[in-house]
């Protein structure tokens, strides 16, 4: 009797763990769709009566980013978005917001200003080891220092930007997308030998 609840026991715990990541896939995946189709729906139904169909919303999304992304690829559309960003900056508040949304996002998705390379870091305090991607080198007082980015888990888009002398940054063969898998998982997925490279 005690083995026969013992390989129940391990069968809920597999079966736990197979349909937890699917669980969580699908929800984010139908959070998002339904995000996206409330995004411009609503507001276009004011001028245009759409009926209700599955999708609607998220093919008007699509549209829209499409034909902004036309507009701003030519001569008008890059004037226009001047003149926008020069209306954003006068208000202070609302300026902050959009400056910082915008640097965010050309960081993320230029590939002259991608983090060089993942480094170990002792942070947050002496004796403890913290996974951080360099983003720039530069000199403070004539000493080099090396610009990094601890990222949190399991959300890598919040952490610290933190300056780091070069003597105290501990390289590794940690490609980026390794460290951002062990970021993400909290740790379960994580090599078994992390090597410290010169």
């Amino acid at each position: 009797m005690k083995n026969f609840l013992l390989k129940i026991r391990d069968l809920l715990i597999t079966g736990f763990f197979v349909l937890l990541p699917i669980g969580i896939t699908l929800w984010v995946v139908l959070s998002l769709l339904t995000f996206v189709n409330n995004l411009i729906l609503p507001y276009i139904r004011i001028f245009i009566p759409i009926p209700d169909i599955p999708g609607v919303g998220v093919l008007t999304t699509l549209l829209l980013v499409l034909l902004t992304g036309l507009l701003a690829q030519n001569y008008v559309g890059k004037k226009l978005l001047e003149l926008w960003d020069k209306l954003i900056n006068k208000i202070p508040l609302v300026r902050a917001i959009y400056s910082a949304t915008k640097q965010t996002l050309d960081s993320l998705f230029s590939s002259k200003k991608n983090f060089k390379k993942t480094v170990l870091v002792e942070f947050p305090r002496k004796g403890m080891l913290s996974i951080a991607f360099v983003a720039n080198e530069l000199r403070i007082d004539g000493e080099r220092y090396f610009a990094v980015y601890v990222p949190t888990a399991p959300n890598p888009t919040s952490g610290y930007t933190i300056f780091v002398k070069e003597d105290e940054v501990v390289h590794t063969d940690l490609s980026i997308d390794e460290a951002t898998r062990i970021i993400l998982s909290g740790g379960l997925v994580v090599k078994e030998n992390i090597k410290i490279v010169d």
